[in-house]
């Protein structure tokens, strides 16, 4: 696989501001993967909340899939033999007469009749997890795609730190502090304190790895901070009103 098309997929991905346009980068990756649908979601296990988009897939499939994804059996079985962290090939860790135990596939098959399937759950931080999947429904995947969903997987990371923190990092609200900082100072300074580094906030604004050390140097600068971890810790402290 060309690797380089991903990057910049994953920098769209990042720069997705609504649902229908991360669905549409999504329709990208399917077709770098050459599946004929994908699924992605972040979960929270502690609340079940759920977060689904899909490439391939009516909204109404979707739906289904994301409420009845306590019977779907190739997930259950991927938990249980602790695959947690593997990109697999479902149908090898479960074959076909066993998923038919129960009616599963018969149930599941009008809104998601696929033959061939690769999976893949990644753990994040706080209890969340990060899931990925990919369909064909006639001819199965070339080999070695684990290991290219698997570094997609990894490639993926940053764009769940960033839709997750919100929840997990709330807004800082630093009216004197913004006095001294431009818009681009203050972006930058909400990015490193939901733990992002130099090289994640470049992508995802869009910029250059140098325009962000500039930028942060200069915040160091307006904030009498000694280096970065001095400045973070004084955030926590909340030494700036």
């Amino acid at each position: 696989m060309d690797w380089q098309p991903l990057y910049h997929w994953i920098n769209e991905l990042c720069q997705a501001d609504t649902d229908q346009a991360l669905n549409h980068a999504l329709g990208k990756l399917t077709q770098l993967l050459q599946a004929d649908s994908s699924l992605l979601f972040l979960v929270d296990l502690s609340t079940g909340e759920t977060e689904s988009f899909a490439a391939g897939l009516s909204p109404r499939s979707l739906a289904f899939m994301t409420d009845h994804s306590y019977e779907d059996r190739y997930l259950i079985t991927y938990l249980e033999r602790n695959q947690l962290g593997h990109a697999v090939c479902l149908q090898e860790l479960l074959p076909r007469p066993l998923a038919e135990v129960n009616g599963f596939l018969e149930r599941f098959a009008p809104h998601f009749d696929y033959r061939y399937s690769m999976g893949l759950i990644l753990p994040l931080v706080n209890g969340r997890q990060l899931g990925l999947s990919c369909h064909r429904r006639r001819t199965p995947f070339p080999k070695g795609l684990e290991q290219i969903l698997q570094g997609v997987g990894a490639a993926l990371l940053p764009w769940a730190q960033l839709r997750l923190a919100p929840r997990l990092y709330p807004q800082l609200h630093l009216p004197a502090l913004a006095e001294r900082l431009t818009h681009a100072e203050c972006q930058v300074l909400q990015l490193l304190a939901r733990g992002m580094d130099g090289s994640e906030i470049a992508r995802h604004r869009g910029v250059s790895k140098e325009t962000v050390k500039s930028q942060i140097k200069s915040l160091l600068h307006k904030t009498n901070s000694r280096h970065q971890n001095h400045l973070l810790s004084r955030l926590r402290q909340k030494e700036f009103g």
